[in-house]
């Protein structure tokens, strides 16, 4: 078992809770646990490819002195560190937590022989970290031959990871700058020899790699120029804002049938920078390695400009429980609703009065609200990263900005009663999104988005928090006839910390107070099911069902014990708790008009 998904799943939960959501240490250590035997099982289901990490063009040591990648000896003997390695755990630029970071996709081998087109055979991907070159006490310089090497590695699949560092001056690189340009501009590429100082960059949210990163901390590198050689699809992922030396920090590059990614900044992938729990960097570093991978068979939605989908919504929640002493039964609910007592009779109840107390109150009951809707999914202009979209019917509109990924973001104000009861739904639950471009039948992964807790009076507006949902790409399947590709999606919520106001509309929180009710116990788990046409990549069918419950404490009925009298008062306390149980299932068609 690697350490991937407990880092990447640790630090997700650290950077959720600074955003509002309350997860107790049970709930995160269930859904990390959960975590790595999903990342085990899917990394089984994909082709594990083998990246070979260079050691060989650096300073030539012996690797006795060097226990965990530090120097045992004199200044001479630390002069030949390699700052970089795997193998480095107590250095700050170590790469042993990153090596983890990605051995879900790439089997890291340490390589200490020189490149040759045989050392890549069955090779999946290079890596070359500021080789050190002849004069400054490498073993070899990087030559044309090598750079050859590469180009051909690359055009036929491989992935290359070129990275440098800082430079001050020319003169001063410290490391083997002539020969790793020789090989960058094979691809449309080039270092720089410039120093940008630590900087974090900021991730924009319709960024076409990234998704769930907030930052990216950039260690005093160096910049890149795009040369005019360089390939149309090649892409700067990111670009320094430091005054002292502005442009492309890491471009992505792609040539025939491979890809390269070449960065300007070693420090980026350290022990110590990984740790930064409060940015993301671990999830930032995954992703752009992860983006060396070919494209799976749903590497982004169809979307087109001027498409245009009718979209079929329904949904139906249900509360049930004993409406003795439970409050929450003689709450309003939305027009329509339908209440079934243990002796199956359903009474009609007003849109916005006291419901009907007709059935007997120590019945189990069942309230059922049922909506449903039919809207148009209209795809406007594209800026190259995202589409101007509206949801539309009759009344108004819901515009927003929908990625190739199928994320919804910059959502206006929605106009109409429809979207704006339906808007949750729209925004959160009818498309699957985040896809993995890379992602293969049976992959795993991961991705942070808005979860609604359940409602007690079933209205269309729950309260939504963020959370990490768990993906899957379970392959091909059939839909009506359709051929399609099914993804999963599996969303749990820990419900202790609940309380009255995120069940209830706020206007009923003073029957409701927080400090006297105590909510003992809860949860929801949510599965979706999302159909994608096989020949479209359009969505075609999605399914979403839940069930919620949750336990707590009421004022009128206070604990209370019997002790005996004596030194030792054995307490034997006696508590009433009530609970109720929710259901929600929505479905969503879509046809292209």
């Amino acid at each position: 078992m690697n350490i991937n998904s407990l880092i990447i799943l640790a630090i997700s939960f650290i950077l959720l809770r600074k955003r509002g959501l309350r997860l107790t240490s049970t709930a995160a250590l269930s859904v990390i646990l959960v975590g790595l035997a999903g990342q085990v099982s899917g990394s089984a289901a994909s082709l594990e490819r083998r990246m070979l990490f260079d050691d060989y063009y650096q300073k030539a040591r012996p690797d006795n002195k060097f226990p965990q990648g530090v120097a045992r000896g004199d200044a001479k003997l630390r002069d030949l560190t390699n700052f970089y390695s795997p193998a480095a755990t107590a250095i700050p630029n170590g790469t042993f937590v990153f090596s983890e970071l990605i051995a879900d996709k790439f089997k890291i081998e340490i390589s200490r022989q020189p490149l040759s087109s045989e050392l890549l055979q069955g090779v999946g991907a290079y890596l070359l970290i500021c080789p050190a070159g002849l004069a400054h006490g490498g073993r070899a310089n990087l030559t044309e031959n090598e750079a050859v090497i590469l180009e051909e590695f690359v055009a036929q699949g491989g992935s290359l990871i070129l990275i440098a560092n800082s430079i001050s001056a020319l003169g001063k690189e410290g490391f083997d700058l002539v020969g790793l340009n020789l090989i960058a501009q094979k691809f449309g590429v080039r270092f720089l020899a410039r120093q940008t100082d630590t900087i974090s960059i900021p991730i924009p949210n319709d960024h076409p790699l990234f998704d769930g990163v907030r930052d990216i901390i950039y260690g005093n590198g160096t910049t890149l120029e795009i040369l005019p050689s360089a390939e149309p699809a090649t892409q700067i992922l990111l670009e320094s804002h430091s005054p002292r030396a502005l442009g492309p920090v890491a471009v992505l590059a792609k040539h025939r049938k491979g890809k390269v990614l070449v960065i300007g900044d070693a420090g980026s992938f350290g022990n110590a920078h990984i740790f930064r729990s409060d940015i993301g960097q671990a999830q930032g570093l995954q992703q752009m390695i992860y983006g060396l991978l070919p494209d799976g068979p749903v590497p982004r939605y169809g979307w087109h400009e001027g498409m245009q989908l009718k979209v079929h919504l329904k949904q139906e929640q249900i509360i049930s429980g004993y409406p003795e002493f439970m409050q929450i039964f003689d709450l309003p609910r939305p027009a329509g609703t339908k209440v079934y007592s243990s002796v199956m009779r359903d009474i009609d109840l007003a849109a916005a009065g006291t419901p009907s107390i007709g059935f007997g109150r120590r019945d189990f009951v069942s309230a059922v609200s049922l909506r449903e809707a039919v809207l148009d999914l209209v795809i406007g202009s594209s800026d190259s990263r995202s589409f101007k979209i509206s949801w539309r019917d009759a009344q108004g509109s819901l515009p927003a900005k929908l990625l190739p990924s199928g994320r919804l973001i910059a959502p206006g104000i929605p106009i109409g009663d429809e979207l704006i009861a339906w808007q949750s739904v729209l925004l959160n639950d009818v498309l699957c999104a985040p896809l993995k471009a890379y992602a293969q039948p049976g992959d795993k992964w991961w991705a942070e988005g808005m979860a609604g807790l359940p409602q007690a009076q079933l209205t269309m507006s729950p309260r939504l928090v963020p959370i990490l949902s768990h993906y899957k790409f379970e392959g091909e399947s059939t839909y009506e006839g359709k051929e399609c590709y099914l993804f999963s999606r599996v969303t749990r919520l820990e419900g202790k910390n609940w309380t009255p106001s995120d069940l209830i509309g706020t206007e009923y929180a003073m029957q409701f107070p927080a400090h006297e009710i105590e909510i003992q116990a809860g949860g929801q788990l949510a599965i979706a099911k999302y159909w994608i046409g096989k020949a479209s990549l359009l969505p075609v069918h999605t399914e979403i069902t839940a069930s919620a419950a949750f336990w707590w404490r009421d004022p009128r009925f206070p604990a209370k014990y019997i002790g005996t009298h004596d030194s030792r008062n054995y307490e034997n306390w006696a508590f009433i708790n009530l609970n109720a149980t929710y259901g929600r299932k929505l479905t969503v068609d879509f046809e292209l008009k």
